[in-house]
């Protein structure tokens, strides 16, 4: 069980790196750009994936 969990971890810190990378790229280009709605949801993919990393340790607390 642990090794899905690893490879679990390591997708979303992927996914992490690069959702930040387009939300550096976003903040460079200046905050009244075409990509409002693309950060938006890029926040709502975050907030998902610190759900599911909250799941991941559910199991550990008493």
């Amino acid at each position: 069980m642990q090794q899905p969990v690893k490879e679990r971890v390591a997708r979303l810190r992927e996914e992490i790196s690069q959702i930040l990378e387009a939300d550096r790229q976003y903040v460079q280009g200046g905050k009244k750009m075409p990509g409002e709605v693309d950060h938006q949801r890029r926040l709502q993919r975050l907030q998902e994936i610190m759900d599911e990393l909250a799941s991941l340790t559910e199991w550990k607390q008493p």
